[in-house]
């Protein structure tokens, strides 16, 4: 109701600003001419324009995704921030080139992000639903398609000038920031794709884990590569290059340092997460020996990562026991027992080893990085 009324509101200065121009200059040129000197005019214009954005934006929220959920809400208000001081850092690199227009692609790239913000979340919403309605599936798989179709089109739109002028320009971060908004909406939707295909096995697909990690992997590796690449077009040291290459010397993007140092960390984590998972799965049968009958009926006999009964069992250095499949899975995201928090292999490098495990308690009860999002 706040933004119908504040809607209502500006739609009716606009049309006030709007007839008194004709009616005071009596033809469109003088008109237009007047719309677009005038301070107020303009500001008003560009009021409503937003507002009309706001309401495409609201729209389409309510076509393919419903009423938000408060965790939904949350993660729009966090990002939402960081991403206005992101684009204000972006404007400051890209100052020469402010425009009304720049503004207009400022502001429905903010709108877009947060579309892309929520469609992440609905899909971890769903993943962890025991029940999810077809209406549910077809409204995030249009929704997932809707938006991966914005990011071409943004994307292409902004890739034409460059190709038209071989010049770096302000559409270079435009089709830059679609680029990632495309690979992020591709891998949002594999990941589902593996969601669903684990709910036709009936949560019997093992793989899913070990899929789902090389997914966010190359995800990085490509984010970190466009960071990379953008970076360096952009911040380039010498002019006289800047001249030969037709760019524009812009200086350095603030805005993408923190991004680049959070794909990089995110990347060298995840691939050393994946070094140690294979070096604990490897020989797994050599590491972890059979329990034995006796020593399954002297034990609980319930496997904790699942909650079912064991006929065979796998047994860690500590003496617990779990089902093999299970305990494969829980190693993709974590090296410690799961119930006594112990690693599941000897420490490394002795005392360094020993510190390592029990130096930091609320480390050690921590999820691992390789399930993340």
């Amino acid at each position: 109701m706040k933004l119908q009324t504040y809607a209502g509101f500006s739609f009716l200065a606009a049309i006030t600003v709007i007839y008194h121009a004709f009616s005071s200059r009596e033809q469109f040129y003088p008109a237009m001419v007047y719309l677009s000197t005038s301070k107020i005019c303009l500001v008003i214009l560009l009021n409503k324009g937003l507002v009309l954005m706001c309401m495409v934006w609201q729209l389409v929220k309510r076509i393919f995704l419903g009423s938000l959920r408060e965790a939904e809400v949350e993660r729009l208000n966090e990002q939402a921030w960081r991403e206005v001081m992101e684009i204000l850092f972006a404007i400051t690199i890209f100052r020469q080139d402010f425009s009304v227009s720049f503004l207009a692609m400022v502001t429905a790239l903010l709108l877009i992000k947060a579309l892309h913000w929520l469609a992440q979340k609905r899909v971890e919403y769903i993943e962890t639903t025991p029940s999810v309605t077809t209406l549910s599936h077809i409204r995030i798989v249009s929704f997932m398609g809707f938006l991966l179709t914005l990011d071409c089109l943004f994307f292409y739109s902004s890739l034409k000038p460059l190709i038209q002028t071989w010049q770096a320009s302000v559409a270079l971060f435009f089709a830059f920031e679609y680029m990632i908004l495309a690979t992020t909406t591709v891998a949002t939707f594999i990941k589902y794709v593996f969601y669903v295909s684990d709910m036709l096995m009936d949560g019997q697909w093992e793989k899913k884990a070990v899929y789902t990690f090389y997914l966010e992997l190359v995800r990085d590796l490509l984010h970190l590569s466009m960071y990379i690449i953008f970076f360096f077009v952009i911040f380039v040291e010498h002019e006289d290059e800047c001249m030969c290459l037709g760019l524009m010397n812009y200086g350095v993007p603030l805005h993408l340092i923190r991004e680049l140092y959070e794909t990089f960390r995110n990347f060298r984590i995840r691939v050393a997460d994946y070094i140690r998972y294979r070096k604990l799965t490897s020989n797994m049968n050599e590491r972890f020996p059979d329990a034995t009958p006796a020593e399954i009926n002297a034990s609980d006999a319930t496997c904790i990562i699942c909650r079912e009964e064991m006929i065979t069992a796998k047994k860690l250095l500590c003496g617990h026991l779990f089902h093999v499949h299970c305990l494969r899975s829980w190693l993709e995201r974590q090296h410690t027992c799961p119930t006594c928090r112990s690693l599941v292999v000897p420490p490394e490098n002795g005392p360094a080893g020993v510190r390592r495990q029990h130096g930091n308690p609320q480390e050690a009860h921590q999820p691992g990085k390789l399930g993340e999002v």
